[in-house]
């Protein structure tokens, strides 16, 4: 033997063994006509690890009831994973799955996956009694899940995730790629679903976290869509959606209540223009500082470059309308006016009406009381009927005079 060829040997020997990785790692679906033996059910080669390519896809059911599908793949014998198959092959939901695992093997997408071998250790890498118990980073563990269900589920699992007991169901977040397990659900007679903390997100993504009656509840999107009370975290490492701390706030810039530079309506930003600031309630009274108008329901801030100001009163509470000026909210009662002074006296009108004696009368209503459509109206009866009259003198002359 020449002194190259071990090397060469050994080299052929490694490329058969790559090779036959490949063909294991690859998911063969049954066809008409051909043997079901060690193939997958039809479409059922729909389990993803470890990536998105045909090579990292895996079966969640076999063609076979009587195999055993162990690390995604069917096989003939149930070795050591303990793979427990169904009692009834009758049900085809079921048939030629497992119902549980044996210890180191854990319960996933209907197969028995070894925790210390590929590919289950791409997903947990500890099952010591057929329950996975250390997810690998983009899985989390199953809240109270024992060895008949499954126990480790993925993070950007949001639409099927893993039902325990029948009505306690656990997902992930679409599109996150880390995140952290939710909390067990307590005991519930109808469908009940827990989201997993998503803390890292595919791509460009960012986590998004909105909090509600003590209840917090990630999702993954674009920066752009950061908006609306919340705002890019760029000091945060990944980069995450956090909400401004005024709950009043549509815009600001971080989390401090005196970074808003936008805010909801019947609240104004107390602060010189073109700085950002609190949100100020626009009825907000004061002796120092942003204050607002008494009354007011509707403002905009000051335009002033100092440290205070009033708050420019554009609509007030029922029963009021706001000074000429928007400086205070005065009794108003003709719903028509647009301003009204301290006595009650409207200053000005709303369009479409003018100020009359100290009233509000329609623009389109003459001094006779008549409206200009009912003044066209008469018009055009008045010169039908002189019209008609013209026309009968004529035919009475031109008669007159033949005769």
């Amino acid at each position: 033997v020449s002194a190259g060829m071990p090397e060469l040997m050994f080299a052929q020997l490694l490329w058969i063994g790559c090779t036959l990785q490949i063909v294991q790692a690859t998911c063969e679906e049954q066809t008409a006509g051909q043997s079901a033996t060690t193939k997958c059910k039809t479409s059922m080669c729909n389990v993803l690890i470890g990536g998105t390519e045909a090579a990292n896809k895996y079966c969640s059911q076999c063609a076979t009831a009587a195999e055993y599908l162990i690390d995604g793949a069917c096989v003939t014998e149930v070795g050591s994973s303990g793979c427990a198959t169904p009692e009834s092959s009758s049900d085809s939901t079921l048939a030629g799955t497992c119902k549980s695992c044996a210890a180191n093997y854990f319960l996933y997408k209907g197969g028995c996956y070894n925790s210390k071998g590929d590919p289950g250790q791409a997903i947990c890498t500890n099952a010591p009694a057929g329950v996975c118990d250390t997810p690998v980073s983009g899985y989390f563990i199953v809240p109270g899940a024992a060895k008949t269900d499954q126990s480790v589920a993925a993070c950007g699992d949001a639409i099927t995730g893993v039902t325990i007991g029948g009505n306690k169901k656990y997902v992930g977040v679409d599109g996150c790629t880390k995140c952290t397990k939710p909390g067990e659900i307590a005991e519930a007679t109808s469908l009940t679903t827990a989201a997993a903390t998503c803390t890292e997100c595919t791509g460009t993504k960012i986590v998004k976290t909105v909090t509600a009656s003590g209840k917090s509840v990630t999702s993954c999107i674009e920066p752009a869509e950061c908006k609306d009370g919340f705002f890019v975290d760029t000091a945060a490492n990944p980069n995450k959606c956090t909400a401004c701390t005024d709950q009043h706030c549509l815009t600001c810039s971080a989390a401090e209540a005196n970074k808003c530079s936008v805010c909801a309506e019947g609240y104004f930003v107390g602060a010189a223009t073109g700085s950002e600031g609190p949100c100020v309630k626009c009825d907000a009274t004061g002796s120092s500082g942003f204050v607002g108008v008494a009354g007011c329901t509707k403002c905009t801030r000051p335009n002033t470059s100092g440290a205070s100001g009033t708050a420019i009163c554009d609509e007030c509470e029922a029963g009021k309308k706001p000074s000429e000026d928007k400086t205070k909210c005065n009794p108003c009662a003709d719903t028509n006016c647009s301003f009204c002074d301290e006595q009650g006296a409207c200053q000005k009108c709303s369009d479409g009406y003018t100020l009359e004696g100290g009233k509000c009368a329609s623009s389109s209503t003459n001094k006779s009381g008549l409206s200009t459509g009912a003044i066209a109206g008469i018009s055009v009866a008045v010169v039908v009927v002189v019209g008609g009259l013209v026309g009968f003198l004529c035919w009475w002359f031109v008669c007159r005079g033949k005769a």
